[in-house]
């Protein structure tokens, strides 16, 4: 290469050496994949609780009453999210859970509590249990006034063995907040099918919607359905029927 000048020597290795470096870059590998849906609704709900968070009970004790309860290998359990605090845009939100039991003899009712972040009763409302065991969901009245933005409330799920001693009453609690919607949010909505809106949820990491759009089509996302029920050991119920609880009229004294 004698016959080269200086110069175009420096271009020619300049050259060369951009030649091996781009030669040895991943121009075929695709780009890192973005987590699966399934990883996002599990990562949602496995949020650990943050010191000066508000705690909860997401799984009935164990039963130590058989006269009430039959012994079950599942608890009661609330499907919430490892840090007992729930979001939702909802003014009516509705909450799941999984009853080990169906109505018998001697339990008939379960009862949902909701308190205010003040303490103050807010509902108070009995309902009938199902005939059998399975995932069941529970609807805020809209004849009760909505949940205000911005406030957490409380609420408490019991079923109901003994009304006058209740520390026999198997019992799950969390807490819920309503938070506002952005625009965003709102945008990805009507951008979406319903069967697809629980997307917009997750993306938002609004968890009591995002599982609430997946349940009512759960038989859509049957794999997705089963894999958030695998995370709370509920995936043998996950073809079953699921049954929202209806009140029950009290009946006034004279």
């Amino acid at each position: 290469m004698s016959w080269l000048s200086r110069d175009r020597k420096s271009v020619l290795i300049l050259t060369l050496s951009t030649v091996l470096f781009l030669s040895v870059l991943p121009f075929d590998s695709p780009p890192a994949q973005a987590q699966s849906v399934g990883e996002q609704f599990l990562n949602l709900f496995r949020r650990e609780r943050k010191q000066g968070r508000a705690s909860g009970r997401s799984r009935g004790t164990a039963i130590r009453d058989e006269f009430c309860f039959s012994v079950t290998s599942q608890p009661l359990t609330a499907l919430v999210s490892a840090d007992n605090l729930e979001t939702t845009v909802a003014e009516y939100p509705t909450f799941w859970f999984y009853l080990p039991w169906g109505r018998s003899e001697t339990v008939t009712q379960a009862r949902f509590v909701l308190f205010d972040q003040n303490q103050r009763p807010v509902l108070d409302q009995k309902m009938a249990l199902p005939d059998a065991p399975g995932i069941v969901s529970v609807k805020l009245p809209e004849t009760k006034p909505p949940l205000e933005v911005g406030k957490r409330y409380k609420w408490y799920f019991q079923v109901l063995c003994d009304e006058q001693e209740r520390s026999r009453n198997l019992w799950v609690s969390s807490w819920v907040e309503r938070v506002e919607a952005s625009s965003e949010l709102v945008r990805q909505l009507e951008s979406l099918p319903e069967s697809e809106q629980y997307r917009a949820y997750l993306d938002h990491g609004i968890s009591q919607d995002a599982l609430t759009q997946l349940a009512w089509h759960r038989s859509v996302h049957a794999e997705l359905w089963m894999s958030l029920l695998g995370y709370f050991k509920l995936e043998g119920v996950a073809d079953t029927a699921v049954t929202q609880l209806n009140p029950v009229a009290e009946t006034g004294s004279d």
